[in-house]
């Protein structure tokens, strides 16, 4: 068993509900909450299991894109983090920075029960590919 986080910082000049539904669009399914406020910055925070995952799981492979999202996924130990393009994400596309953002990023973290799942995580998310498809697909 998963548990997913998913979060992002709502600047001054942004709509709290417009930042929600940028996420919602990529990660369904999660229980929202505001956390105390950063300088001017407030932190929304969504929390959820393996199917807030699922529209992610589809969206890497219908926009082929498994290499770029395996090579931006990170693991250690029981975590697996990356981060996704806030902005892009507000048209419900996957996008993965490369550096900082202006109006910042989309922060992902998903902590497993133990390192084999962990792997597990990452391998369905993005599994490896050859000329483009999948090496494999598994079930999580």
């Amino acid at each position: 068993m998963i548990a997913v986080e998913v979060s992002a910082h709502v600047n001054p000049t942004e709509d709290r509900d417009r930042v929600q539904s940028a996420i919602e669009g990529i990660f369904p399914y999660l229980e929202y909450e505001l956390q105390e406020k950063e300088g001017f910055t407030a932190r929304l925070v969504g929390t959820g299991g393996r199917d807030s995952l699922e529209l992610l799981h589809g969206l890497l492979r219908s926009r082929k894109i498994l290499d770029t999202g395996r090579r931006n996924i990170h693991i250690e130990g029981l975590t697996v983090t990356f981060i996704l393009n806030k902005q892009a994400a507000t048209m419900g596309k996957v996008s993965f920075p490369a550096g900082d953002e202006p109006l910042g990023s989309i922060w992902v973290e998903i902590v497993a029960q133990d390192a084999d799942e962990a792997g597990r995580v990452v391998d369905w998310l993005a599994p490896p590919t050859e000329n483009g498809h999948p090496q494999f697909e598994i079930e999580l």
